[in-house]
């Protein structure tokens, strides 16, 4: 609530300046700078606050309206001729042009999305089902950044990118899943469980985040070498998990691990024992580890590894290269870092030493494993009504993101006190249901939201997050709270086990960035493992999804390229992937996927950066295949020395030789005997010979089949055809054309023009210098005439819609401008009747019969009248009702104006009631001193504009700024343009509209 004695102070300031003659300042530049930053933003998504409310980012239904109020009002303070340029001009004509919707035949060209939108899929309603993926592209958005080279327009679809571009996009697997280290569990005493998923008694925080595989890579072990060092850190799934296994192989500047170097240090057996809080109780057993992950601050003489346990999180020191405790196995160990159940935990990208926890309380805390007090955490005071569940740190080091169930929010770790400043970012989409009218089958009741499982920060952008729920894996953006700016569908129920976000790798043809996101799944979903898809940044900063989550195999799909003896020795064995470490390097040619398997064995997988031909995808396949098969006969890898206890021997005599094994043949390779192709195809065209001889009647008319330019895949000419026919229909068949407000609702069934918007669109034209010859004036008129209903007064979007006096002053400036007056467009016979019904005993008009007065539907119908040249001619006012008139007017100003009693003065009615007095030559009958010193105060101090009235705290916004701006117009405010009163505009767009002649 506002202050009145506040309030009573601003208007005695007002007061005492209009009495003392001593006028307030009119802000000129700031309401210049103020203006400005309004029109910048067009045409993109707008925001604005209303001094009475707070209106958000709605795709703003009323954006055209909103430009006409600044463009307008740049207008009359003399400043638009100077801050456009004539391409700028041009640009802005077009998008307004852009918004016409038309009877023409060739409206789809006014459309901001042109011919191709119309085959992609839209979204349909998400009642909860679960989906493989996106169809279609989602929609195209035209790239105003970038062009192609021939010049055309550049699209970019919201989905399957590589179908619309028909290309693939690197990075993309190569070759086959190879082995690199074979299983070391050889013996029955080995085993901790049977082979295959998970004990039935898993707990669920046993299976998320669960990683027992760790990586680290070394460039240029030697000079002038262009071979790396890889290190892993593994522990045997299958064992009991309590020894820490490390590996060493060479990888070359191709990506492939040079087997011959691969080599294996002792283990090292892990002491992870909870401290015993009550020294009466007996102590507690060593828990089995649940993840390894290496530090992002490592050096060059030690690498950090964390091991995290059901109720522990420790670390550990490795040495590495020529460090003095080369000798030392371990530098450190069994540090401790959090002696709870911990769920997730983060480590800071930009500064070392700061860890971000979240155990099973839902409570985060930020640790400094450098700080002297290890073991001590701080606390984060966030929100304490929410159990949060995951945690990543932001692109600002004090600041930390969290996530609940169902939603994500920022927190600020700098703000004292018991809360924390925190920012919700997003949450959880929440599904459809059954309507009121809609069929009983569908669920009335909606399910509920998907669950989040994981979320990352993205590497390289400043402002990104992915969110994996159960459903969908979301990008959002913490510059738009709230938004979602894509979306792509999987389908695993669990939302994912692990997730791993890789970084940009430039696309040298599209010149964006690529992101590649591999999921695992700890219990297995159809044929594989591990998922992936990959998001697009194009340099215009646009998102696009390459493609839907696909499965990338499984080590067991080796067995399917090769045909074997029937009594041959079996393949490799089918283990389900319990852990997965992504390894990227700049020089390296190609991404490494390791995968460990249930037996403990490790495979890898190479993902090339760049293109490559299908001959070269083939040869690349045939090598992979021979590396498979010598490595398949070392004697690690031969099933005679890996026999488990659940495995049965084959004799010796009985296994497959090399000779064996037959040769791989891809459907593309030339070595494939077109003699043998042709053999088929006749043997085809022969069988359709025979069965066409079988038909008596005439063989219908083959239809013909017309390629698309946007989709890689054909349709049928009738299809087109009846599409043609059914956009002819409705564009001949639609009952409102005109200029909409926005793109909001294009494409659905509140797609329409409106009066209002086609009012304020052709005055936008006529401000910029259009000479309106791209409007469709004739379907105008039309949609004018159909909106008059048979009380006189106008529908604003067709039957059903809103109607009232603002509509009435809407038709009448349209004809006008589109000089419609002799073409007995409105039916004023009715109107006049409609205007005299709502004529109130106190002298004022309201917005239909026995609504009360107002100020803005009063200066509607006095405007509808002047524009008409039926104001003075008494057939629908008399003079005595004008006189009455007046003196209601004259009566509304206090200091300012307010346009109903016992209202407040506001702002805007400084032009509604001072107009329409203008318009009945009694203007000098008003206070104009203390109507501008009503004004004065009324303007923000700092940011310019003008508030709805002055009060403390108040914001100024582009609608009281502009009907401000033009009532001081009205007064005669130096440097103003002169405003034309009827129709709401510049003297100068007024008679630009004079000149207009149409045909």
């Amino acid at each position: 609530m506002c202050d009145i004695s506040t309030e009573d102070q601003l208007l005695d300031i007002a007061k005492n300046a209009a009495e003392l003659d001593k006028p307030l300042k009119f802000e000129y530049k700031q309401h210049i700078g103020f203006l400005i930053r309004h029109l910048n933003v067009f045409p993109q998504p707008y925001n604005t606050l209303e001094t009475s409310r707070q209106v958000l980012d709605l795709s703003y239904e009323n954006k055209n309206t909103i430009f006409l109020f600044a463009i307008s009002a740049l207008d009359v303070l003399g400043e638009l001729d100077n801050l456009l340029t004539p391409e700028r001009r041009q640009a802005f004509i077009d998008w307004i042009y852009d918004l016409q919707l038309t009877n023409a035949d060739d409206s789809l060209l006014h459309s901001p999305v042109s011919f191709p939108s119309l085959f992609c899929e839209p979204k349909s309603r998400d009642f909860g089902q679960r989906f493989f993926g996106q169809r279609g592209f989602g929609g195209l958005i035209e790239d105003h950044n970038y062009q192609n080279r021939d010049g055309s327009t550049r699209w970019i679809p919201q989905y399957n990118l590589k179908h619309f571009w028909r290309r693939e996009v690197p990075p993309f697997s190569s070759g086959l899943i190879e082995p690199l280290i074979p299983p070391r569990t050889k013996t029955a005493n080995d085993f901790h469980r049977l082979p295959g998923h998970l004990p039935f008694r898993t707990n669920e925080f046993e299976v998320y985040n669960r990683n027992l595989l760790a990586t680290r890579y070394f460039d240029k072990i030697e000079t002038n070498s262009d071979v790396g060092l890889l290190k892993i850190w593994t522990v045997n799934e299958r064992s009991k998990r309590r020894l820490l296994e490390c590996f060493s192989v060479e990888i070359c500047s191709d990506g492939i691990p040079i087997i011959e170097t691969l080599k294996s240090t002792p283990g090292y057996k892990l002491n992870m024992i909870p401290p015993v809080k009550n020294e009466a109780r007996p102590p507690k057993a060593k828990e089995p580890l649940l993840e390894l992950k290496t530090s992002n601050w490592s050096s060059d003489t030690f690498t950090r590894l964390f091991l995290r346990s059901p109720t522990l999180l420790q670390m550990i020191h490795l040495p590495e290269g020529n460090s003095e405790d080369e000798g030392d196995t371990i530098l450190r160990k069994n540090i401790p870092i959090f002696h709870s159940a911990v769920k997730s935990y983060a480590e800071s990208h930009l500064l070392e030493g700061p860890l971000g926890v979240v155990d099973y309380g839902g409570r985060v805390w930020i640790h400094d494993y450098l700080s002297e007090s290890i073991d001590k955490p701080e606390k984060l005071n966030a929100n304490e009504q929410e159990i949060y569940q995951f945690v990543t740190f932001c692109d600002h080091p004090k600041m930390i993101t969290v996530a609940g169930n169902f939603h994500v929010e920022t927190v600020d770790m700098r703000s004292s006190g018991r809360s924390r400043a925190c920012t919700e970012l997003w949450r959880s989409p929440i599904f459809d249901a059954r309507s009121r009218h809609e069929a009983m089958y569908v669920q009335g009741v909606p399910p509920a939201s998907a669950v989040i499982r994981h979320i990352s920060r993205i590497s390289g952008t400043a402002n990104n997050y992915l969110v994996m729920t159960d459903r969908a894996l979301h990008l959002i953006d913490d510059r738009f709270p709230g938004k979602t700016v894509l979306s792509v569908e999987h389908p695993f129920s669990s939302g994912t086990h692990r997730l791993i976000v890789s970084d940009r790798m430039r696309d040298a043809a599209g010149g964006g960035d690529v992101y590649s996101i591999f999921s695992l799944d700890q219990f297995q979903v159809l044929n594989s493992s591990i998922a992936m898809t990959k998001l697009y940044s194009h340099p215009s900063g646009i998102w696009s999804s390459v493609d839907a989550f696909h499965f990338i195999g499984e080590p067991k799909h080796f067995n399917q390229t090769t045909h074997r003896g029937k009594y041959a020795e079996p393949g490799f064995i089918s283990e389900p992937t319990r852990a997965m470490s992504l390894i990227e390097n700049e020089e390296l040619h190609a991404s490494i996927l390791l995968r460990q398997t249930d037996d403990g064995a490790i495979w890898w997988q190479q993902f090339s950066k760049r293109n490559l031909s299908m001959k070269e995808k083939v040869e690349e396949e045939k090598r992979s295949f021979k590396r498979i098969n010598e490595r398949r006969n070392e004697s690690t890898w031969k099933r005679e020395n890996y026999n488990p206890v659940y495995s049965d021997k084959l004799s010796q005599e009985l296994r497959e030789t090399p000779n064996d094994i037959r040769q791989v043949i891809s459907v593309g390779s030339p070595s494939v005997d077109s003699r043998v192709i042709s053999k088929f195809y006749q043997r085809a065209v022969n069988l359709q010979r025979q069965s066409n001889r079988l038909i008596v009647t005439n063989p219908s008319r083959q239809l013909e089949v017309a390629p698309l330019d946007d989709v890689n895949s054909v349709l049928s000419k009738i299809t087109l055809d009846t599409w043609a026919a059914v956009e002819k229909m409705m564009n001949e068949n639609r009952s409102v054309c005109g200029f909409r407000g926005s793109h909001s609702c294009e494409n659905s069934d509140y797609d329409e023009a409106n009066l209002a918007q086609t009012y304020s669109a052709l005055l936008s034209l006529a401000i910029l210098g259009d000479d309106l010859k791209r409007v469709d004036r004739q379907a105008i008129l039309k949609t004018v005439k159909n909106a008059q209903r048979d009380n006189g007064c106008f529908w604003s979007q067709g039957v059903g819609s809103e109607s009232d006096m603002r509509f009435v002053f809407c038709a009448v400036a349209i004809c006008k401008i589109l000089d419609g007056e002799k073409e007995e467009v409105i039916n004023w016979v009715k109107l006049s009747e409609f205007l005299k019904s709502s004529l109130n005993i106190d002298g004022g008009i309201g917005q239909a019969p026995g609504d009360e007065s107002h100020g803005g539907s009063t200066f509607c119908a006095i405007a509808s009248l002047a524009l008409s040249n039926r104001l003075w001619t008494g057939e629908v006012l008399t003079r005595r009702d004008i006189d009455r008139l007046i003196r209601w007017a004259i009566q509304k100003q206090e200091i300012g104006f307010h346009g109903r009693a016992h209202k407040p003065d506001d702002s805007c009615y400084a032009f509604w009631i001072g107009a329409t007095l203008k318009i009945l030559n009694a203007y000098h009958l008003i206070s104009p001193t203390h109507l501008r010193e009503f004004l004065m105060i009324s303007q923000h101090p700092h940011i310019g504009g003008f508030c709805k009235y002055p009060e403390p705290g108040g914001y100024s916004d582009i609608l009281h700024t502009y009907f401000s701006i033009a009532a001081l117009s009205l007064l005669g405010e130096p440097a103003l343009n002169p405003v034309h009163p009827s129709l709401n505009v510049s003297m100068r767009a007024a008679d630009h509209i004079s000149r207009l002649r149409f045909e």
